[in-house]
């Protein structure tokens, strides 16, 4: 249900690093636990549930 450009790829980010989101989604992201859907967390782009596949 996104309108952001990432509804393109089933709501897939892809990679980045740290400090390259907004601080809320930055901060959830890098400290949440792997293949485990978290939130939602809430941003000024909206609400996010997240799911990081891996970390590099």
């Amino acid at each position: 249900y996104s309108s952001c450009p990432s509804k393109r790829n089933g709501g897939s980010l892809g990679e980045f690093n740290k400090g390259a989101m907004v601080p809320a989604f930055d901060k959830a992201v890098f400290s949440i636990p792997l293949l485990k859907p978290y939130g939602p967390v809430k941003t000024q782009f909206g609400y996010h549930i997240i799911k990081v596949l891996y970390r590099n």
